[in-house]
């Protein structure tokens, strides 16, 4: 077995104790809500906070508050969905128009067709903000693997672009930069790398707002959600190669936020793999000249829930970008 199967296996046995956990949590509240019925209908603190439009052959959730243009469109990484960019979305609102929604098989979403890659997530948000009637352009947003659909995205529909915002966005070559950072491992080395960077499941949950954290968990430990995020994971590399092979980003305000915190163990290993994460940061905000870094040096891999305010901070400044340069009366910049 290669050092890379080797690194599918520990991650999918991860996922396989994050199951396990979300659905003993979710079964312990059930026990203890006794006012709520869990067998037969849905209840209203169930029911999806925006609308279900048909894509394909499944149904898609997308949440879209505020109102303005350009519209600002939210992705979540590996296992996430659209509740964890609430407090983005609430600061937000005030401005524009902020649309969060749940790639197939997660949150309200209905599973989608395989392969679960990133050119079939980006047909199926294209499709979806067309049901929903949102008009471009749009401010793309992606945390970790959803920055592989907003990059995608920008660059099969440059025109209906405005900006890119990449929250401790996945690399293009994170697959193979750092399986390079990992030694061979077994099933009970806890010291491991990973094709994804790391962090606890229960710590993502501890930041979302306490009204929210109880539904989230109950969406999150669903048969959908959990095979989901496993089916994407089998295409993590595809994806990456994907993004890698579509061509140059449109010429638009691009914003990299990294985390400040290390997420790997302080090993050789880990130290080995929070280098190598870096380094892909810094190669996301080369990818366009003016593109901008800035660090959210008090947050993990989770910038959206742990420092939301640097985010929002990020994509304003991509909105005031935008809008300056499309104000009817901008004057071009005198030459230096």
């Amino acid at each position: 077995m290669t050092t890379l199967q080797q690194i599918g296996v520990l991650q999918y046995a991860q996922l396989r104790r994050f199951a396990l956990w979300v659905l003993i949590t979710a079964l312990v509240m059930m026990a203890f809500r006794p006012d709520r019925t869990w067998a037969g209908q849905e209840e209203d603190w169930l029911a999806p906070p925006g609308m279900l439009y048909r894509v394909d052959n499944h149904r898609m959730h997308m949440n879209c508050t505020g109102s303005g243009s350009p519209s600002v469109i939210l992705d979540a990484g590996l296992g996430g969905f659209s509740l964890e960019w609430t407090f983005v979305q609430e600061s937000l609102s005030a401005q524009t128009r902020v649309c969060a929604y749940d790639r197939a098989g997660y949150g309200w979403s209905e599973p989608g067709p395989s392969p679960r890659a990133t050119d079939q997530i980006v047909e199926e948000l294209y499709d979806l903000l067309t049901a929903a009637g949102i008009p471009s352009p749009y401010v793309l947003v992606g945390h970790s693997f959803g920055g592989y659909n907003v990059l995608y995205f920008a660059k099969v529909h440059p025109q209906l672009t405005a900006g890119i915002v990449l929250v401790d966005a996945s690399h293009p070559e994170q697959a193979e930069r750092l399986a390079d950072k990992s030694e061979p491992v077994t099933a009970s080395d806890p010291d491991t790398g990973s094709l994804v960077t790391t962090f606890q499941p229960e710590h993502m949950l501890s930041h979302y707002p306490e009204k929210l954290r109880e539904l989230a968990i109950v969406l999150m430990s669903t048969r959908n959600a959990i095979e989901t995020e496993q089916r994407e994971f089998v295409n993590f590399r595809y994806s990456g190669s994907l993004v890698q092979q579509s061509g140059r980003l449109p010429d638009v305000p691009l914003v990299v936020v990294t985390r400040g915190q290390r997420e790997w163990p302080d090993t050789p290993r880990g130290h080995a793999l929070e280098q190598t994460w870096q380094a892909m940061q810094r190669d996301l905000v080369g990818l366009l000249p003016d593109a901008r870094q800035m660090i959210a040096d008090k947050s993990g891999h989770l910038i959206h829930l742990e420092q939301p305010e640097i985010v929002v901070t990020a994509i304003r400044s991509v909105l005031d970008r935008f809008n300056q340069a499309h104000t009817p009366d901008a004057q071009p910049k005198a030459p230096r």
